[in-house]
């Protein structure tokens, strides 16, 4: 299946994303560009670092629908030809149909699946995997091996690719590590069924918990068109303001931080990711990888207007 985006688009968005310098021969070339895991991994950042997880769509629009074709999509993110993109993001399944599409368009091996999340009680996943509320991509490189893709579960999202192996943890933010299972679901009937399971747990001494699961079956436009009309009413019914965007090194001078904070910068050749500034209804939190403090509050709709324009810098 082909890139829903044009060459010149996906040319726009590899200057946008700004990747390290020897990246720039692909820029204008894009079906040239390299399909390795380490190209893969400072695409994923820069998606994360500039495209961030935001569900503000549902609660601005008289629709409270989000309308998920790729080109709508492209064009909210991006902006119409000539204009500066815009600094939005999307909620799950905008982020990973937009960027499934931009791996498309560079040559990768990729498809999109359907994800079970767990309810949160005060922030923590519990009970049963539920019903397909987000979605994956699942990359195969030309090396055989398979990477699980996540950019756009917010805050706990992973900040690099996941390889399909059971038990292969990484450092994530701060203390914060996450890994995959090949496993099942408590409420399977069928355990040769196996699943991935994407776990966490916030320290080594600490016990892994599971925050959601899917297989290795593709899904579809049409697919997602149908979870699109539950998670935009679920969204909505629930009140839920949310912003998350990862922080790329050398980016958080504007930030208020703390002393040893934000000194991290991208390398020659890789972008890092340092911290993480969240929005929730009219809260701005920033995390550089320890405890997340408020930064700002807003309580009026012209002060959480404002608060956007000067935490993400962007407005509707």
């Amino acid at each position: 299946m082909t890139s829903a985006f044009s060459s010149a688009q996906l040319t726009r968005y590899l200057q946008y994303i700004a990747l390290p310098a020897q990246y720039a021969p692909y820029v204008n070339n894009p079906q040239s560009f390299p399909t390795t895991i380490e190209a893969l991994t400072t695409l994923f950042r820069s998606q994360i670092t500039r495209f961030p997880y935001d569900n503000l769509t549902l609660h601005y629009t008289d629709t409270k629908i989000v309308d998920i074709e790729p080109s709508s999509i492209y064009e909210k993110f991006m902006g119409p030809e000539g204009t500066k993109p815009t600094g939005r993001g999307g909620y799950c399944l905008e982020c990973s149909i937009f960027f499934n599409n931009v791996l498309r368009g560079l040559g990768f091996s990729v498809y999109m699946t359907g994800v079970r999340n767990r309810a949160r009680i005060d922030g923590i996943p519990q009970g049963e995997f539920k019903g397909w509320t987000h979605i994956v991509n699942i990359v195969s490189l030309p090396t055989g091996e398979q990477y699980h893709v996540d950019v756009a579960f917010g805050g706990d999202g992973p900040t690099q690719p996941l390889q399909l192996i059971s038990g292969y943890s990484i450092q994530n933010l701060g203390p914060q590590e996450v890994r995959l299972i090949h496993g099942n679901m408590p409420k399977q009937s069928r355990p040769e069924q196996k699943v991935w399971i994407y776990q966490y747990r916030n320290g080594a001494e600490k016990e892994w918990n599971s925050f959601y699961s899917f297989g290795e079956f593709e899904f579809f436009q049409d697919d997602f068109e149908v979870m699109n009309h539950y998670t935009s009413w679920e969204a909505v019914e629930r009140g839920n303001y949310w912003i998350v965007r990862f922080l790329r090194g050398g980016e958080t001078d504007h930030l208020p931080l703390l002393e040893g904070e934000g000194s991290g910068r991208d390398g020659e050749n890789e972008v890092a990711v340092v911290g993480k500034i969240m929005y929730v209804n009219g809260v701005v939190k920033l995390n550089m990888g320890g405890k997340s403090r408020v930064i700002d509050t807003a309580k009026t709709e012209s002060e959480k207007m404002a608060a956007l324009k000067k935490w993400f810098n962007f407005s509707f």
